[in-house]
C-alpha cells in the first residue's frame, strides 16, 4: 500500500531511464493503451525482481520533467464502466493495483502501482506485453524474454514476499533483532544505522519501499523477528517444544513456544532441549564426563531442517518438537521433497534463502553436510537409526534413545543396516559384516546374527552386493539405489 504518493513520485523520478518497470506519461488517458502499459510494467517488474511496477502520469520523459497531468483516474470511464473496474477485469491474473490521484503544489499527478502475482506473465485483454527499449511490444515476439519471465515466476518464494510494509529504520530495528544478527555473525555491530540498513538490504531482510521507508520481507521476519506474532505471514510459525510423560500424548508435562525468528529461536530451543533431555555418564581414560543421550549435532540438524525445509504455504502449522520418554519426534509442515531413502545423501530446499541465511549465521551445517553428520554421530553413540516419515502435508523425524542390540526389533535392525550402508557409501566405502557388527558394538561371535540382517536386507532389496559373484566371507554391500546411479 502506498502511504506517501508525493515521496513515491520523487523517488520514481530519480529512476534511470532504462528502468522498464516504471513508465512515465504526460496526459495519455486511452484505456486500451493504459492496459497494455500495465501488463508491460508488471512483466518488467517480474523480470527485475521488483515488488511493484509503476505507471506515472504527469512526467514528461524527454527531457524528464515534472509537469503535471490532465489524467484523473477516479473519473475515467471505459464505455459506461468505471475505468478501474474495467481494467481490473481485463488484467489476468488478477493483480493488486492502487490508483492514486494527488497534487504536488499546483500540479496534478496520477500513479498506478501494480503488484504482480509472480504466478505467470501478466496479460491485458488476453495478450502479454513487455517494454522493449522505449516501446511496448507483445511478449510473444520476444521468446527469450518470455522464457526469462517464466523462470522468474518459478524462483519467487515465500521468503521474497513482504511481511510488513512502510517501516522507518527505527521500526526495522524495533522489530528485527539486530544485536543477535551481529552476535551470530561474530561481527561488531556498526555504530552508524545506515550501515545496518545496508547490510539488511543485502541480506534480503528488508527492501527500499520507494517512499523513503522500508518493507520487511518474510525472510527478515522468519530469521530475525523479535516476535513472529507481530507479522501476519509468520504469526503461526513459531516453533514449539512439548514434553510428555511416557510414550504417548496423554500426559503433557511442559510446553514452550519460541516466538523469536529462527536464528534467535534455534539456540534457545537447543538450550531448552539440553535442560529437559536425559544425560549419561562416560569415562574416557578414567575421567568421568556427562554427555547428552541425544547427540547435539543430530538434534540441531534435525530441528534446523524442520525450520528451513517446511512448506510455508501450509497455514496453521509450524515446526514442533515432541519429547517422549524414549524418543524425540521433530515434525514440520510439508512432505519431503526427496525420496526418504535418499534423504541423507540428497539435498533439495523449498526455502533456499532461509537455508543460506541460517548457514551464514552458523546455525546449521554447510549445504549437504547436515543429516549425514547427524547419522555418523548417532552411530558413534550406538543409538538406533533415525526414522524418517513423510506424509502428504507433514515431514516427521524420530530420534530414538539408547537400546541394546537385543532390544531392537527386526524393523529397527533392518533400518540401522540400511542407513549404515548409506553412511559407508558416503565415505566412498562399503558395508560388510564387520562394519555392521562394529556399528552394533557386537563381537565376532555374533557374525551369524548380523549376516541374517544383511541377508534379509538383500532379500528386501534395500542393499545390494557391491560386486557381482562376490564370495560370502568378504562380501561388501552398497545401497540399492547406487545401481541406478551407475546405469
Amino acid at each position: 500500500m502506498v502511504n506517501d504518493p508525493q515521496a513515491l513520485l520523487k523517488r520514481l523520478f530519480k529512476e534511470p531511464t532504462e528502468s522498464a518497470w516504471v513508465e512515465f506519461k504526460e496526459n495519455n488517458d486511452d484505456p486500451e493503451m493504459i492496459g497494455s502499459w500495465v501488463s508491460a510494467c508488471a512483466n518488467a517488474a517480474i523480470l527485475a525482481g521488483k515488488e511493484r511496477g509503476f505507471l506515472v502520469f504527469g512526467v514528461r520523459d524527454k527531457p524528464r520533467k515534472m509537469v503535471g497531468t490532465t489524467v484523473d483516474i477516479s473519473k475515467m470511464k471505459k464505455g459506461g464502466e468505471n475505468f478501474t473496474n474495467w481494467l481490473s477485469r481485463m488484467i489476468e491474473p488478477r493483480l493488486m493495483m492502487e490508483f492514486l490521484d494527488f497534487r504536488v503544489g499546483s500540479h496534478k499527478y496520477a500513479v498506478i502501482a501494480i503488484e504482480p502475482t509472480y504466478d505467470r506473465p501478466v496479460k491485458f485483454n488476453g495478450t502479454e506485453y513487455l517494454r522493449i527499449g522505449e516501446n511496448t511490444k507483445k511478449l510473444s515476439d520476444f521468446p527469450n524474454h518470455e522464457r526469462s519471465i517464466w523462470v522468474a515466476t518459478g524462483r519467487r518464494k515465500f521468503e521474497d514476499a513482504i511481511a510488513i510494509s512502510h517501516q522507518s529504520a527505527f521500526d526495522v530495528f524495533e522489530q528485527l533483532d539486530v544485536d543477535a544478527f551481529y552476535a551470530l555473525l561474530k561481527e561488531q555491530k556498526p555504530r552508524v544505522p545506515e550501515e545496518i540498513i545496508r547490510k539488511f538490504e543485502m541480506s534480503g531482510f528488508i527492501r527500499d519501499d520507494m517512499e523513503g521507508s522500508y518493507d520487511i520481507t518474510n525472510l527478515g521476519a522468519i530469521v530475525l523477528a523479535k516476535d513472529l506474532h507481530k507479522f501476519p505471514s509468520t504469526a503461526g510459525k513459531a516453533i514449539r517444544v512439548i514434553q510428555y510423560r511416557g510414550e504417548d500424548k496423554r500426559h503433557s508435562e511442559n510446553e514452550e513456544e519460541f516466538n523469536s525468528g529462527y536464528a534467535v529461536a534455534l539456540p534457545r530451543v537447543l538450550r531448552h532441549m539440553n535442560s529437559i533431555l536425559p544425560k549419561k555418564e562416560i569415562y574416557t581414560n578414567g575421567i568421568r564426563s556427562v554427555i547428552p543421550v541425544y547427540p547435539v549435532t543430530a538434534l540441531r540438524e534435525v530441528i534446523a531442517n524442520a525450520m528451513i525445509h517446511q512448506d510455508f504455504t501450509i497455514t496453521g502449522s509450524a515446526p514442533v518438537v515432541e519429547v517422549y520418554g524414549k524418543r524425540v519426534e521433530v515434525s514440520n509442515p510439508g512432505a519431503s521433497l526427496v525420496e526418504i531413502d535418499r534423504i541423507i545423501d540428497e539435498r533439495r530446499s523449498r526455502n533456499e534463502k532461509l537455508a543460506s541465511s541460517m548457514r551464514l549465521l552458523g546455525l546449521c551445517e554447510e549445504r549437504g553436510g547436515g543429516l549425514d553428520k547427524a547419522g555418523f554421530e548417532i552411530e558413534e553413540q550406538n543409538l538406533p537409526a533415525p526414522e524418517f516419515i513423510s506424509s502428504k502435508d507433514t515431514m516427521r523425524v524420530v530420534l530414538y534413545g539408547p537400546k541394546s542390540f537385543s532390544e531392537l526389533n527386526k524393523t529397527e535392525k533392518l533400518r540401522a543396516c540400511f542407513f549404515h550402508c548409506i553412511l559407508r557409501w558416503l565415505q566412498r566405502d562399503y558395508m560388510s559384516n564387520t562394519t555392521l557388527r562394529d556399528r552394533f558394538r557386537l563381537e565376532q561371535e555374533n557374525y551369524q546374527a548380523v549376516s541374517a540382517i544383511i541377508s534379509e536386507s538383500v532379500k528386501r532389496k534395500r542393499v545390494v552386493p557391491a560386486e557381482t559373484n562376490q564370495g560370502k566371507r568378504n562380501a561388501k554391500y552398497v545401497p540399492y539405489w547406487t545401481r541406478k546411479l551407475s546405469q
